[in-house]
């Protein structure tokens, strides 16, 4: 593995006097009186692995290499300084025999033994985010370390393309500069996005509380609205190496393993699906909810994930904060519910150029405030969270906007101790976030309803049974009700027009737009219909100059019902001489 260097080197060359025709110079390597190269080799620094599986192991070495053409610097994966590989970058340095490879690599692992008693070396990360090392907390944002302690890191080439750019100003400007363009930009929308960015940065230290955290951003809109646009400047704040590209987004019709890759990559850092846009094809557009479906899913659970097909195992999920960009609503409960939706009805502006460096410093400065009071913050979490869940369980949507709105208050509490707001700005603030992210629960809640109303809870024989036995369709005695709307009861026979069944059974959750043939159907395979051997339809006439009506059998109906409800979903008798009365 690749590691972007986090130190210079600077050695000057040394030179030993060149002897002419086929001598060899006196530099070199000797052991039991023989030589067994025409170079030496100094360890000059290690680091260990700070994180991922092997934490605590060996994981590179620094060589300095020097021979009478020059000097290199190696660094060497720890599993492969024995195999010298690093001879085949250069050339001049010469092995001379075959035979002296184990020797030459018994020396250096003499050297790197004495080099590990006299120090401790510095980190090697594979990990982005939240890291509680010895002297304290840092974050791992990419290509540099954020914190107080100083460390002499390197980073994986995993991590080391990711870029967050630091603060412009000092830490009260820089966040005074960002709750201006938050406002400027419709603080309605750009200050949960912001305030969510704030959250996944801090996403390590909520699971390490506890606190079962399982949200998605998924912001929501028809086409040209700026959704996009707006999770750019507000959210994926870190840039693909120094080019000012935004980095870790992923095209929703690409595939998911590229999607994949970035969720592993990016512990506590932003992700972002974009564009899962409506379709003309049903097709298209049922898979197009299935990937937005998975990803929610996958992002929320914070488990285990195969990144690339044909991959032994499964590589753990590192915790990303995602966000969703999308022109239609989730289909399902779960889903809604996972998420923590704000959605657009009406263009995004007053943006400028500069926004996403200015909500990256603020970022980058926050963390610089918060990681001195990691312990402190983690154990006011702790109780915070456990004072609110005392009295009432709090769901995954609520578990969500709780931490949402913890996330928020400590950057406003920072912008206070900077100096870039005082006590009753950070109060109205607080008001004012509440009070959005009770608008975006009551539209939330609103799907919800939408899709639970959609849902069949209960079958049609079901559903008829409840509304004779509770007087919601009318029920009457003699037949020539039927012609004004009636069902009628006449001992165990139940005569029921399509019209009021239509009416009925349309209104209940799961049956919005049903239709006669399909309450037909139903009905008949549930064996409750009486049909005529010579006719196929599903309904008959009752009598002579009648419609078409259903006739069903009442002992059958209650039967199919007690059936689905275990024999408890009804309060009175359910005999058919209940019904005489009316």
């Amino acid at each position: 593995m690749g590691l972007e260097q986090g130190r210079d080197y600077l050695f000057a060359p040394q030179t030993s006097p060149r002897l002419g025709g086929n001598f060899m110079s006196g530099m070199g390597i000797y052991r039991d009186g023989k030589r067994l190269c025409n170079f030496e080799v100094a360890v000059t620094q290690i680091y260990r692995w700070a994180d991922g599986p092997n934490c605590g192991a060996l994981a590179f070495i620094d060589l300095h290499l020097r021979s009478d053409a020059g000097c290199y610097q190696e660094r060497v994966p720890a599993e492969c300084i024995g195999k010298l590989e690093f001879l085949k970058r250069h050339p001049d340095l010469c092995l001379y025999q075959r035979r002296y490879r184990d020797s030459l690599s018994a020396c250096l692992s003499e050297r790197l033994s004495e080099y590990l008693q006299r120090n401790t070396g510095g980190l090697a990360f594979c990990q982005t985010g939240l890291h509680r090392l010895e002297k304290g907390a840092v974050f791992v944002a990419g290509n540099r370390v954020i914190g107080g302690c100083e460390v002499d890191a390197i980073f994986s080439q995993d991590i080391a393309r990711l870029h967050l750019e630091p603060a412009r100003y000092e830490s009260g400007r820089q966040a005074e500069e960002l709750l201006e363009r938050l406002q400027a930009n419709d603080p309605f929308v750009t200050t949960p996005v912001f305030a969510f960015g704030i959250l996944t940065a801090l996403q390590s230290l909520v699971l390490e509380c506890g606190i079962p955290l399982a949200s998605v951003l998924y912001i929501s809109g028809r086409s040209g609205l700026g959704k996009t646009e707006t999770v750019k400047r507000f959210f994926a704040v870190y840039d693909q190496d120094n080019t000012g590209r935004p980095a870790l987004i992923t095209e929703a019709g690409s595939t998911m393993a590229g999607f994949r890759e970035n969720l592993r990559a990016a512990r506590d850092l932003p992700v972002v699906l974009d564009d899962l846009c409506l379709s003309t094809g049903k097709d298209s557009q049922r898979k197009r909810l299935q990937t937005g479906a998975q990803v929610i899913r996958e992002a929320a659970n914070k488990g285990a994930v195969r990144t690339k097909a044909g991959e032994h195992g499964m590589l753990p999920s590192t915790e990303a904060g995602v966000a969703i960009t999308a022109e239609f609503d989730m289909q399902t409960v779960s889903d809604v519910t996972r998420c923590i939706i704000v959605s657009l009805d009406h263009p995004m502006k007053g943006g400028r150029t500069d926004d996403r460096s200015i909500a990256a410093g603020a970022l980058s400065a926050f963390l610089e405030w918060f990681l001195p009071r990691y312990e402190q913050e983690a154990q006011l979490l702790r109780e915070r969270y456990q004072a609110t869940t005392e009295n009432k369980r709090l769901d995954r949507l609520a578990t969500g906007q709780f931490c949402l709105q913890w996330a928020f208050e400590r950057f406003m509490r920072f912008a206070v101790e900077t100096g870039a707001t005082d006590e009753t700005c950070y109060k109205e603030t607080i008001r004012f976030f509440d009070r959005t992210l009770k608008i975006w629960n009551k539209k939330q809640k609103q799907i919800l309803d939408r899709i639970e109303s959609a849902i069949i809870k209960e079958s049609i024989p079901c559903l008829l049974w409840k509304g004779i036995q509770k007087k919601i369709i009318p029920v009457h005695q003699k037949l020539k009700k039927l012609e004004e709307g009636y069902a009628v009861i006449r001992g165990q026979d139940l005569f029921l027009p399509p019209g009021v069944a239509e009416w009925f059974i349309s209104v209940q959750n799961g049956y919005r737009g049903i239709n006669r043939n399909r309450i037909g159907r139903a009905l008949k395979l549930a064996g409750v219909l009486v049909t005529h051997e010579s006719d196929k339809a599903n309904t008959v006439k009752p009598a002579q100059g009648f419609h078409r009506v259903y006739h069903i059998r009442l002992d059958q109906l209650e039967k199919a019902a007690l059936f689905e409800t275990g024999g408890n979903g009804f309060e009175n008798s359910t005999s058919a001489s209940t019904f005489r009365g009316f």
